[in-house]
């Protein structure tokens, strides 16, 4: 699951096509607040939205993506971008 700003739709769908991702769930307007991200509630006083985005990858594509996500997150000036990885049990 990836949760970031909105503005890195066109980085991390670019990212995907490059890797053959070709499934996935995009939810597209997500509000929070988190460390290295800020605060988005898309209002006047915390402008911006989230986004996000959830896939299955096989283990070469997870690595990709957790290589992107780390180097990207080592920026000092950035958007929010986290990866959580979830165990899967089973697709049905």
């Amino acid at each position: 699951m990836i949760i970031c700003s909105s503005t890195l739709e066109e980085e991390i769908m670019g990212f995907f096509k490059s890797n053959g991702i070709t499934s996935y769930t995009v939810l597209p307007m997500a509000v929070g607040s988190g460390n290295g991200g800020g605060t988005r509630l898309d209002n006047e006083i915390w402008p911006g939205q989230n986004m996000v985005i959830m896939v299955c990858l096989h283990e070469k594509q997870h690595e990709a993506l957790r290589s992107l996500v780390s180097e990207y997150r080592k920026n000092d000036i950035r958007e929010g971008l986290k990866l959580f990885t979830l165990g899967l049990k089973e697709v049905i």
